[in-house]
């Protein structure tokens, strides 16, 4: 099975075997409905090495007759044919919102030792829900962003410096490569150079590029104290960094 967790098994069965019996994402009959479902509170999920992330998905539905049950599963890729599935670690009890709705969440464990590269971006959650007069609903209800972790480094010098001179800040760029559970150098991507005060907050002085390999570098001139460093925005793969400051003391 590879890197898979045998719930991943589990997860794409389902997807296919719900698929193999519509034509869309969504089928529904009657007036059983999907109130509102959201994956980890609607925040991106930032995954690293080796850590895992745990993370709840929330789903409310209703129907005149009351819900019968409610379950949900993360897929990403096209439904009829998901290129990666994943069932909940554990459901909760639901709870009886009223006698029509019915509010249920789902525990999900999602880990780089699962992880391949190629998962990074849009997952989305499916739901199929039944009311107890068996009218149902089902249809892919919210989505998550699933990101690489990224890391950037700053170091300004040289340390102090004369007001008027120069100042080199150099640095890296990387980002986690789930394949081999390390980190690699990530390149060609836009970097923000950053500067704050002592008391201030960083503004963005300029961006640059990532050299072919991953590393930083430009030059400034030395004006006033402060702090120095890169900040990496992320993007639909990877998440955002920013380095630690590196303060120079300009004289």
């Amino acid at each position: 099975m590879g890197k898979r967790a045998a719930t991943t098994v589990v997860a794409s069965l389902t997807v296919l075997n719900l698929s193999a019996s519509t034509a869309t994402a969504e089928t529904r009959e009657g007036d059983t409905q999907i109130l509102a479902a959201s994956v980890n509170g609607g925040r991106p999920l930032v995954i690293g090495t080796p850590a895992e992330a745990s993370f709840t998905a929330t789903v409310t539905a209703s129907d005149p007759s009351g819900i019968d049950y409610i379950d949900a599963l993360l897929y990403r890729g096209p439904f009829t044919a998901p290129t990666g599935a994943l069932a909940a670690a554990v459901k909760h009890p639901c709870t009886t919102v009223n006698a029509t709705t019915t509010r249920c969440s789902f525990e999900f464990v999602m880990g780089e030792n699962w992880l391949h590269n190629g998962d990074a971006g849009t997952w989305r959650l499916f739901v199929d829900t039944a009311a107890l007069d068996g009218d149902y609903h089902r249809k892919a209800a919210a989505s998550v962003s699933v990101l690489r972790t990224s890391k950037v480094t700053a170091n300004a010098a040289p340390e102090p410096v004369t007001k008027g001179k120069p100042i080199t800040v150099t640095g890296a760029l990387s980002r986690v490569n789930w394949n081999d559970a390390r980190y690699d150098r990530y390149a060609n991507q836009p970097v923000r150079l950053q500067f704050r005060t002592p008391t201030g907050t960083y503004a963005t002085v300029r961006t640059i590029t990532a050299s072919p390999t991953g590393y930083l570098k430009t030059t400034v001139t030395a004006t006033r104290d402060g702090y120095w460093r890169y900040s990496y925005p992320g993007n639909t793969t990877t998440g955002p960094a920013n380095a630690p400051g590196d303060y120079v003391d300009v004289r």
